[in-house]
């Protein structure tokens, strides 16, 4: 018998189309991931990476000051205070011990996921986290900003899209988790004028901005607008911040002295109007490189500044702390990956560009339906491809490499005495392995004959772990780690070194 097939209700097609625009996105969200795990390039590697893993380790021992391994039978006071310390830490006063040199923030995220998943997964999904809070986090901002769904994707997908976003999402680097720890905080304060108790929430997010870079206090200027003049809002943001500036100030007084201290110590050096120029330049250049032309359009927001006042001035404000304060500073012009550093000011550019982008369609009555997404989708998706291809982000991963595995080396070819000298590595080699580590680019040459006179009354083999750079650049051998060496093996884009004591049978 023949029944007739059921006919689809009124309702059906909706529900259809609801659940493709839960799990499309959901599914891109998790391929996009899978392509960060499958390319992360997260270890202890050079001086950041290093010094957050390292940080970690020792809060996994409730400590924030590490024993310098030395030389024994050489008084520390012959050598500078450098002599024993890797990247990422500085020395301190009783010259043997140490402290890191990077802030807290994202060595207690690692410490808290190496808990759970260990710490081999702990630096690759940390920062995939944060990289894919950031991508949802840019959604959400446009949503809140009056942005339809298929708008607030598309910054989504531009922000993905960037070669700077993905470089990011794969090192272990503050900066993935300062765009999302920002851009959060805003968005609990703009929520608060609905819902009082997000500022409680903005100010323990803030707080967690800041632990994670101290330049990160220039979101107070964006969360100051968006809160507005209301007292209790700016009572429970700093409420929920002051446990967060206690923790930070007890945790800057035991390591540095000084409640107000950093581990970077005095750097007011580091920043001249002279390099305003060049900078201006830089981001003239790059911004649209790296978030296609269409960022562009954010310098039309003023047009639309009447209609939405508060708006306007928070996306204004917003970008504007960030990229002023990096305008100033030595390095952000020198190279496109520089502008990492400006990562937290881009969630607003982009939505600042798409609400003009929506207003432009608007005017020319281009109204837009469901499907223009996927079209949009297209360059987007290939500019993407093709810069990935460019700066061979698929390369990163086999070039951080080269610190585990050179560590890896050591360990399995040199006696467990042995005295390594590095400096590009020494971070590296001090969380992967046990050997006494000195860096030959703080000390002079006089100071490693002290050196290895030690070593050879110890009984001690001396090697180094050198980057060609360190060698023909920096001049490792010919100022510092003066003598004779013999280049026993390679690591990758690393040569190994044995000193070769004089008198000694090789």
């Amino acid at each position: 018998m023949n029944l007739p097939l059921p006919h689809p209700g009124p309702g059906s097609t909706a529900l259809f189309r609801i659940r493709w625009a839960l799990w499309l996105p959901l599914l891109a969200f998790a391929l996009y991931g899978l392509m960060l795990l499958r390319y992360s390039a997260a270890y202890a590697a050079g001086a950041d990476s290093s010094g957050y893993m390292n940080n970690a380790r020792l809060l996994d021992h409730a400590s924030l000051i590490a024993p310098m391994r030395q030389v024994p039978g050489l008084n520390p006071e012959t050598l500078t205070s450098y002599a024993y310390v890797p990247l990422g830490f500085i020395p301190r006063a009783d010259r043997v011990s140490m402290v890191p040199t990077y802030p807290m923030g994202l060595p207690l995220l690692l410490l808290a996921v190496a808990h759970v998943a260990g710490w081999n997964l702990a630096p690759s999904l940390t920062i995939v986290f944060h990289s894919l809070f950031g991508l949802w986090l840019v959604y959400l901002l446009g949503r809140e900003f009056g942005l339809e769904a298929g708008w607030a994707w598309l910054g989504a997908m531009l922000l993905a899209a960037s070669p700077l976003y993905i470089l990011m999402s794969l090192q272990l680097m503050s900066d993935m988790p300062a765009l999302a720890w920002v851009t959060a905080a805003i968005l609990c304060a703009w929520k608060s004028r609905e819902r009082p108790g997000m500022a409680l929430v903005a100010g323990v997010v803030l707080s967690l901005a800041v632990l994670d870079r101290p330049t990160n206090l220039l979101t107070l200027v964006p969360i100051g607008i968006a809160l507005g003049l209301g007292l209790r809002r700016w009572l429970l943001l700093i409420a929920g911040g002051l446990p967060g500036a206690i923790f930070l100030a007890a945790v800057n007084r035991s390591a540095y002295g000084h409640a107000f201290t950093t581990g970077y110590g005095g750097v007011g050096w580091l920043f001249s109007a002279t390099y305003v120029p060049a900078t201006l330049l830089h981001y003239a250049k790059w911004l649209p490189a790296l978030f296609t032309p269409l960022v562009v359009l954010c310098l039309g927001l003023p047009v639309l500044r009447h209609r939405q006042p508060r708006l306007f001035a928070l996306l204004a404000a917003w970008p504007a702390v960030f990229l002023g304060f990096y305008l100033f500073y030595f390095c952000t012009h020198e190279t496109w990956w520089y502008l990492r550093f400006i990562l937290p000011a881009v969630p607003p550019l982009l939505v600042a560009a798409l609400l003009v982008a929506r207003a432009l369609a608007n005017r020319f009555k281009l109204a837009p339906r469901a499907w223009w997404l996927a079209w949009a989708a297209i360059p987007i998706l290939v500019s993407g491809f093709l810069w990935f291809r460019h700066f061979e982000l698929a390369d990163i991963n086999s070039g951080e490499r080269t610190y585990i595995d050179g560590a890896a080396w050591l360990e399995s070819h040199l006696p467990a005495n042995a005295v390594v000298a590095s400096m590009q590595t020494s971070g590296a080699l001090f969380y992967y392995t046990k050997f006494t580590v000195f860096r030959w680019d703080t000390i002079s040459s006089s100071e490693f004959e002290r050196i290895v006179a030690a070593c050879a009354a110890a009984g001690r083999p001396v090697y180094a772990l050198l980057y060609s750079f360190e060698i023909s650049e920096q001049g490792a051998f010919r100022k510092h780690l003066t003598g004779h060496w013999t280049k026993i093996a390679s690591v990758h884009d690393t040569t190994v070194w044995r000193y070769d004591f004089p008198g000694a049978a090789q």
